[in-house]
């Protein structure tokens, strides 16, 4: 499929949280407390149209088709802002969900970080996603980045052999969000 990856903007707000979702929705769901996905959309829009936090549409990138329509969505961003990204959503977690919140350490200072990839369910298998990955590898490298990482849940097999079949090794097992994942570097 040919597409267009364009930086997100605020008005994809009506597409692209959702699409965040189905890469994360447990990790979501950890953070609101509650298996409510209207909830989880809601917390994603929020963040999403937000500057200078994880989720913001700063650090997304979007898939265009011919017609375009969003079909897939990347994010990421530099490990070295990781702390200062995180913040916002620390506070809104513990503010409006769980003030006992605390949350497990997702990347590292020295790489640049890939931390959602998703791609709608009726274009999937079509490369969009592989698409997206060499797009955001190509622009970190541009802003200087020597290393890209991300995690995979050990459990997406499909995941694994895609950013296998793209030169990222596997690392170590780490949990995050009451789950097991893989730490994957480039």
């Amino acid at each position: 499929m040919d597409i267009t990856i364009r930086q997100a903007t605020k008005q994809d707000a009506d597409i692209v949280p959702e699409l965040m979702l189905q890469a994360m929705e447990d990790i979501v769901f950890n953070y609101i407390d509650k298996q409510d996905i209207e909830q989880a959309i809601t917390f994603l829009t929020h963040f999403f149209q937000q500057p200078d936090n994880l989720y913001s549409y700063q650090n997304t990138f979007v898939a265009l088709d011919q017609e375009q329509e969003i079909v897939g969505c990347i994010t990421g961003y530099n490990g070295d802002k990781y702390e200062s990204l995180r913040q916002p959503v620390l506070q809104y977690i513990k503010q409006n969900y769980n003030e006992s919140f605390i949350g497990e350490q997702e990347t590292t200072p020295e790489q640049f970080y890939i931390d959602t990839l998703a791609v709608s369910a009726s274009t999937q298998g079509q490369g969009i996603g592989t698409k997206l990955l060499e797009f955001l590898i190509q622009h970190a490298k541009e802003q200087g980045h020597k290393k890209v990482g991300l995690l995979v849940d050990i459990e997406n097999v499909d995941a694994l052999k895609l950013y296998k079949k793209l030169g990222f090794s596997k690392g170590e097992i780490i949990e995050f969000a009451q789950g097991e994942y893989y730490s994957m570097h480039i």
